[in-house]
């Protein structure tokens, strides 16, 4: 069974110093430094975060604010783009990093609350959630620069802290973002350097520009996209379903015992989840039968590319993908279906034709300042964080974090995501979290699909 949490409503004081600037801890060069086409992916140039949230370790007097500052200031030596800023050139439409000796804004802040008050950031308000993230001041305006790092810790009366990390897209994706986290918790535990040095190279992935015209996700269902009845609104809520371990094995046993060609393929979580959420949200959200509904996704390339990049290499290695159904289609689809079709279309992102055509697409893109300007009711872009190494070890003398939550930018009002559950509830070890955003009356009506898809098998 699916167990709903509500965000809870609550009171978070906090009192914040003001912003420190961080800067490597020896000479770095002074450069300007070029991305991939992928990083230079217009719908890449938005922050992210992530909150790690740590107990108190009573055997450990050391302070976590002066360890990672410190540990800050020395992976900047190792990833010193970071401590640049980030602009979008007007001449090319291109991002550049400039390094300009100002370093990574840096915030401390004290709580009022205990940790355990707040379940340890497991169901609160994701408006609450942002405030334990820096403040990030936003400008995509041509040759106005960003920093595209920002580090808070928050210290918490009964010892134990958060930390809260943005980082723009455009310099790193999901598993680059954990790969600089666990970089950073090594230093700070006593290492002298990261286990994995990190390598730039991003023009390995860049791409010359051809004459042929940009496609634009989704222009050519612009207009035959579904709607629903509840958008625009400005109640959009974010909240999280828990699925229990054994409802998920459940779930994946009924496939392939039901359906030959999985019982030899295989079905993954993500596989079966993803069928089951899509038809779920477009119920929920009562979308027109006769209009298009889309499932997007993000498929890692790293180990498929050629040459591979480099184990160190940090920037965007993955492929967004799509599958278009009608809501009918979707709706009349059974899951085993629907489990067939996002196999198939992962498998396509693997295709090197496919994944070059792509690079070049997106590069016609940057060039004629193209992007979807429809309606986007019936898209779905679903994430799973839960391999990619959010969840890998950041122990530095706290042990592992309780609780790891990613925040969604506040454009992301079509995205999903599968997580790992946190370590406050046992019982869930082996189940997964689905965190979703929908307007307030919609995300009712999803609760009850997904309560009865997951409970109904």
């Amino acid at each position: 069974m699916a167990n709903e949490t509500k965000p809870k409503p609550t009171t978070l004081l906090l009192e914040k110093k003001p912003t420190e600037f961080v800067k490597p801890s020896k000479k770095t060069p002074w450069e300007t430094l070029f991305l991939s086409t992928l990083d230079n992916d217009p719908l890449n140039e938005v922050m992210y975060g992530a909150l790690y949230v740590f107990k108190a370790n009573e055997k450990n007097h050391n302070d976590p604010v002066s360890l990672l500052r410190k540990a800050l200031s020395e992976l900047l030596v190792y990833y010193y783009p970071l401590s640049s800023k980030m602009s979008r050139r007007r001449s090319d439409r291109k991002l550049q990093l400039t390094y300009y000796s100002e370093g990574v804004p840096f915030v401390i802040a004290t709580a009022t609350c205990n940790l355990a008050t707040l379940n340890y950031i497991e169901n609160i308000d994701e408006e609450i959630a942002l405030r334990l993230v820096p403040e990030v001041e936003l400008n995509y305006q041509y040759e106005i620069s960003y920093h595209p790092l920002t580090l808070q810790v928050t210290k918490f009366p009964c010892g134990g802290f958060t930390i809260g990390v943005a980082l723009s897209h455009a310099v790193s994706d999901g598993f680059s973002f954990a790969m600089i986290m666990h970089a950073l918790t090594e230093l700070a535990g006593g290492k002298s350097k990261p286990s994995v040095m990190p390598v730039w190279e991003r023009e390995r992935l860049v791409r010359g520009i051809d004459n042929k015209p940009a496609r634009v996700p989704g222009s050519n269902s612009d207009g035959l996209l579904a709607t629903s009845p509840y958008m625009p609104t400005d109640f959009m809520v974010t909240e999280t379903i828990n699925i229990r371990p054994e409802n998920i094995k459940k779930l994946r046993d009924t496939l392939v015992r039901e359906d030959e060609f999985l019982n030899k393929e295989g079905v993954t979580t993500f596989e079966v989840l993803s069928a089951y959420i899509w038809k779920s949200r477009c119920r929920a959200l009562n979308l027109n039968l006769d209009g298009i509904t889309v499932l997007g996704f993000a498929v890692g390339i790293r180990h498929v590319l050629d040459p591979p990049v480099p184990r160190g290499y940090y920037g965007n290695s993955y492929m967004d993908v799509y599958i278009e159904l009608t809501v009918r289609e979707l709706d009349e689809s059974s899951i085993s279906d629907i489990v067939k079709l996002v196999k198939r279309t992962k498998k396509s992102a693997y295709d090197k034709k496919n994944i070059e055509e792509e690079l070049r697409n997106i590069e016609r893109l940057i060039k004629e300042d193209a992007k979807f300007e429809g309606l986007s009711d019936s898209l779905l872009f679903l994430t799973d964080m839960r391999n990619i190494g959010y969840f890998e070890s950041v122990d530095f003398g706290w042990k592992e974090p309780v609780h790891v939550r990613p925040l969604t930018p506040e454009s992301a009002k079509n995205l999903g995501m599968i997580l790992r559950p946190s370590k406050v509830d046992p019982s869930m070890e082996g189940g997964v979290k689905v965190m979703m955003t929908l307007p307030r009356d919609a995300m009712v009506n999803f609760k009850q699909e997904m309560h009865i898809c997951v409970s109904d098998i």
